[in-house]
């Protein structure tokens, strides 16, 4: 038997809320499901290969699987970084 994820379990999955999900359904983002009765579910290999277009998008972009955040923490100036401009507020209006 086929095994088949809720929409709160994508969410916990993918570290999102549930209603993030409903709106990738909406767009055609992330795995493909079905409705079954009330309810959404995912098949576990439609899972499967949206983690494997992930991996292999951000493959793509250069991003590396052995990348540790926090790696270059602390390192700011030779990662680039700039820090923002203060921005300067206005006395709110009043009416």
């Amino acid at each position: 038997m086929q095994h088949y994820f809720t929409t709160a379990e994508i969410a916990e999955r993918y570290r999102t809320a549930a209603s993030t999900v409903r709106y990738w359904r909406h767009i055609g983002y992330g795995p493909k499901g079905t409705k079954v009765g009330r309810r959404f579910l995912y098949p576990a290999v439609a899972v499967k290969k949206f983690d494997e277009e992930l991996l292999a998008k951000a493959a793509s972009h250069g991003a590396s699987p052995e990348y540790q955040p926090g790696e270059h923490a602390g390192n700011d100036e030779a990662a680039g970084y700039q820090p923002a401009a203060p921005v300067e507020q206005s006395a709110p209006t009043c009416k």
